[in-house]
């Protein structure tokens, strides 16, 4: 394996403006990869486009909303038009309501099941039938241990991340023969803008990676960069036989 085995390779990465999205742009990139970066903030792709291009990458940024089917089909045929067809899709935009089942809005759930499951399955739907054409592809889908460890109040979240793994493992079993893989990466605490919206600060994050409701004995908060080895690993050449699977990243708080 050589410093730079995405080399040649188109991929698309969703949700890639900031967090745990740009970390996997940047580490595909580094890798030799060509990304197209999207996100419905279009300003922040754009920047997160620039900076990977400075890097001496080749990125282009595509503002779309993931939920809605003609914004995923441009989006697909942009980054096609760019940088040729996809090999490696990431599908990592997601968002998080909470709240007790009898407590959340309606439009709150849909909101939740739209972006974070639709999102995947129209990237999937519009990304797979060029895998299947070239007979190669690496699909990593981005879920949650919150899908598996589920707490009080978070129900559209979980449902969506758990509903993640099973469409991944479906996509997995229909496209093994033309040697595409299909996995998922659940991630554990990890230091995102939307984990310190839901935790706060740094100290907090820390005390909850060491004491709270998910702690991890490690007592660790992991970094975007972490999830990004991940997602690297399993979309290399070399992963061929692995798919289906679930990676967990959190540091031991979780182990099926």
């Amino acid at each position: 394996m050589g410093t730079r085995p995405f080399e040649g390779q188109a991929a698309i990465v969703t949700g890639a403006a900031s967090g745990i999205g740009l970390a996997i742009a940047k580490r595909l990139a580094a890798g030799g990869a060509a990304v197209t970066i999207v996100d419905q903030n279009g300003e922040g792709a754009e920047a997160a486009a620039a900076e990977l291009r400075k890097a001496g990458a080749r990125a282009c940024a595509v503002q779309a909303d993931v939920s809605k089917s003609a914004e995923v089909r441009d989006a697909v045929a942009r980054a096609t038009g760019e940088f040729g067809a996809p090999a490696i899709l990431v599908n990592n935009a997601g968002i998080s309501r909470g709240g007790r089942v009898q407590d959340i809005a309606e439009e709150d759930w849909d909101l939740v099941l739209a972006v974070n499951l639709r999102g995947c399955y129209l990237f999937c739907k519009n990304v797979v039938p060029a895998m299947v054409e070239a007979r190669y592809g690496r699909i990593v889908n981005i879920a949650s241990g919150t899908a598996v460890r589920v707490g009080p109040g978070s129900g559209p979240y979980a449902a969506s991340k758990a509903g993640i793994i099973a469409l991944t493992k479906s996509v997995a079993g229909e496209v093994a023969r033309m040697r595409i893989t299909a996995n998922v990466v659940a991630p554990g605490l990890t230091d995102t803008a939307m984990t310190r919206g839901q935790f706060g600060d740094e100290e907090r994050l820390q005390q909850e990676a060491s004491a709270g409701r998910i702690a991890n004995p490690m007592r660790v908060v992991i970094q975007p960069e972490d999830i990004a080895s991940a997602v690297a690993f399993l979309a290399l050449p070399e992963s061929r036989y692995i798919t289906g699977q679930t990676l967990h990243v959190n540091a031991g708080s979780f182990m099926p």
